[in-house]
């Protein structure tokens, strides 16, 4: 289910947070979580790239605004991970966003673009 800004904020003044199902395989009854494959993220070095600049521009977002986690960017309304399975996809599951690095992305016009596209989308 996907949320607009109000309602998050709505339901964040009420000390609701939100939750994301994840998917496991299940094999005889043991839990295997699926291996995740993400970049480790350097936050200094990103925040000097154009390109996270102008995406952070878009999204009415400041560096201060985006919270630095373990294995991903918590940018408010959406997780943003970067992952090292070599790809030409960026994805967005269940208000995750799933890309490429920013320097693999900002080489590539077509990454760029599907980037744009992909957050006018879910964003507005």
């Amino acid at each position: 289910m996907s949320i607009n800004q109000h309602q998050f904020e709505q339901l964040t003044e009420m000390g609701i947070s939100l939750w994301q199902h994840r998917t496991c395989d299940t094999p005889n009854d043991n839990v295997l979580v699926k291996p995740k494959n993400y970049l480790n993220i350097d936050f200094n070095d990103l925040a000097s790239q154009q390109l996270f600049n102008d995406i952070l521009l878009a999204l009415n977002l400041s560096v201060g605004e985006v919270n630095h986690q373990n294995d991903h960017l918590d940018l408010g309304l959406f997780n943003w991970y970067f992952t090292a399975i070599p790809h030409n996809q960026i994805q967005w599951v269940e208000q995750q966003l799933f890309t490429p690095s920013i320097t693999e992305m900002s080489k590539s016009p077509m990454l760029k673009k599907q980037l744009w596209q992909l957050l006018t989308e879910q964003t507005q």
